[in-house]
């Protein structure tokens, strides 16, 4: 049995579960603020920024490598990443915080897929597996969007665009911080989040921007994003990216139950269904494509 995992194993895994843990009731908090989509932005955005933005000023490497952030892949990847945040957030406050979660899910198979244009990277068979078995799951989420008790009434199609378009941006950002890892990622994601927060303030409507409840929304943009991302950034110093991709599903199974739990918002057996299939497929490709397992590759005659 191979799992070629270097670095300290432990050390990593331990770091990406804590930062998997602490954001994985972020979209309770802002369920919480009873905010729209923009105020969202805009809150998230700024606190954020000034929080990723200041820790990463304590260390020298990142200020070292900070005008690698302006670069052409620099650009992208604030660019992909202002999206996928505009996509996740309009996205939760139009449906049910279940189908965004199991959309987004999906990051990794568009990360795949983006690496053959960007990366020159060859796509494994195991990728278009797991890509038509997820495709599937959404589905079925999908077909049943509209029977959630107590999600915003909002549309379900325009909800799945928005989770599509948050996982395929996600996606992107990565396989640009990966084509270019001395982009500082604390430090790239600290500005992202300024230029969506930006974004949103001018889109809001003065009279709602503070109306909801701020200290909901600020624990979310101040402690929960900025710890997560702070740990999943440096998780990846001791292990595998595919590691972290596997513990990030922890976000997508619990998130739902953090909902439900504090707002009663309540997915149908079929969107579980979904959902289930979505995780399974996911964590069945990581650990055969991206860790190498090669017991279950010869198991399930991947190549």
């Amino acid at each position: 049995m191979n799992f070629s995992l270097p670095g300290n194993l432990f050390k990593g895994i331990g770091i990406a579960t804590i930062g998997a843990l602490v954001l994985s009731p972020d979209t309770l908090f802002m369920r919480w603020s009873e905010m729209d989509a923009w105020s969202m932005l805009t809150w998230r955005g700024f606190e954020m920024g000034l929080m990723l933005i200041l820790f990463s000023s304590c260390f020298g490497i990142y200020r070292k490598n900070f005008k690698k952030v302006f670069s052409r892949v620099g650009i992208w990847i604030i660019l992909s990443q202002i999206l996928s945040s505009i996509f996740f957030t309009y996205g939760v406050a139009e449906t049910s915080v279940s189908l965004i979660l199991f959309c987004l899910a999906t990051s990794p198979i568009f990360a795949s897929i983006f690496s053959i244009f960007i990366l020159h990277e060859k796509t494994t068979a195991s990728t278009w597996i797991t890509a038509f078995f997820a495709l599937i799951g959404v589905g079925i989420s999908v077909a049943n969007g509209e029977n959630v008790l107590n999600a915003p009434q909002g549309s379900v199609f325009i909800g799945t665009v928005c989770g599509i378009g948050a996982a395929a941006t996600l996606g992107l950002s990565l396989v640009f911080l990966r084509s270019k890892p001395e982009i500082p990622a604390m430090t790239v994601t600290g500005i992202s989040s300024f230029g969506y927060g930006i974004i949103g303030l001018f889109i809001v409507s003065p009279d709602l921007l503070f109306k909801g409840d701020i200290i909901a929304i600020s624990l979310s943009g101040l402690i929960i994003l900025p710890i997560s991302f702070a740990c999943l950034t440096f998780a990846t110093r001791h292990t595998q990216a595919s590691n972290i991709g596997l513990l990030m599903l922890l976000e997508t199974s619990l998130g739902p139950f953090w909902v439900w739990l504090g707002t009663n918002e309540t997915p149908n057996f079929y969107m579980i269904i979904g959902g289930v299939i979505v995780i399974f497929s996911l964590t069945w490709y990581i650990l055969i494509d991206q860790i190498k397992i090669k017991f279950l590759k010869n198991l399930f005659f991947v190549k």
